[in-house]
């Protein structure tokens, strides 16, 4: 199910099903999803356009906002070398700085905006759209975090945690309140500070 304002549901809810009601609440989430969908249409929702694509840029080359064409013409290519995938305004987008991926988004990406004014939303859901379409993983990988591990790093310290009987849930290297209660028992029963927060350390004495 999707969130909606008050607002929303009265602009852009719809009956799907068509029982006479618009439920965006009941056990069928039928409702609900199209009524996503018509809040993206009708706030400028481009069928068959990509919301973004990941780029290769050439070295030195900062985020901003241009044409596509301008893009390409400064040397932006598709992640493979190819063709970029997109027309029109397209802002080139560093979320983790120079050393990860860059990302160039188009329109439905500003569409998306409309529904959640977050980049990483926006991001996060345009990239799910592919993967769920076929599409792999990102090709860059992102810098360790400010704790200085890398995600690989962070799934080994949530799957170490679980062998030893802290359970850590998932290892999916999303640091969550289950795995920072797994660290902070960790740290406990080996009589070190109690903190917490996962780092390069605690990864050192777990393994």
């Amino acid at each position: 199910h999707t969130k909606f304002m008050p607002t929303s549901y009265l602009a852009y809810a719809v009956d799907f099903t068509g029982d006479g009601r618009r439920d965006i609440w009941g056990a069928d989430p039928s409702d609900a999803l199209a009524s996503a969908a018509a809040y993206l249409a009708k706030s400028g929702w481009q069928r068959g356009a990509p919301w973004g694509e990941e780029v290769r840029v050439p070295s030195g080359t900062g985020a901003g906002v241009r044409d596509a064409g301008a893009w390409a013409g400064a040397g932006v290519t598709g992640i493979t070398g190819g063709a970029l995938r997109g027309a029109g305004r397209a802002e080139l987008v560093l979320p983790s700085g120079a050393g990860g991926p860059a990302l160039l988004l188009y329109g439905n990406t500003r569409v998306i905006m409309r529904y959640n004014n977050a980049l990483s939303y926006a991001i996060g859901v345009g990239h799910l759209s592919d993967r769920i379409a076929g599409a792999g993983p990102l090709r860059a990988a992102f810098p360790p975090d400010a704790a200085g591990l890398t995600k690989d790093q962070r799934i080994e310290l949530q799957r170490l945690l679980n062998a030893r009987g802290f359970d850590a849930g998932t290892p999916d290297g999303v640091i969550g309140k289950g795995t920072e209660a797994a660290i902070s028992a960790f740290q406990r029963a080996s009589g070190l500070a109690v903190t917490g927060q996962p780092s390069l350390d605690v990864l050192a004495r777990l393994r």
